[in-house]
């Protein structure tokens, strides 16, 4: 079975598929639009709640080496971040 290429809506590219974080993500090279399915965006807020969770309390998540080097989750995702 062959998996059909999605278009995007807007401009009407061809969509490349990423994972990221156990969520699958479609992003547009064209417009740079990033497409999720329904839950998806709260699968990687609960991701970045539990991230910035397991912080300690004088762990600052702007100011730590970790919080710096590995952003969070959303974060990453919406500035074309690797995963």
């Amino acid at each position: 079975m062959s998996e059909a290429t999605l278009q995007c809506p807007k401009c009407d590219s061809a969509l490349h598929t990423h994972e990221r974080h156990g969520v699958i993500i479609e992003e547009c090279p064209g417009c740079q639009g990033v497409f999720l399915d329904r839950g998806e965006l709260e699968q990687l807020i609960d991701a970045e709640s539990r991230y910035l969770a397991e912080l300690s309390d004088g762990e600052n998540p702007q100011t730590t080496y970790q919080g710096r080097h590995r952003r969070g989750i959303v974060q990453q995702i919406f500035s074309g971040g690797a995963g």
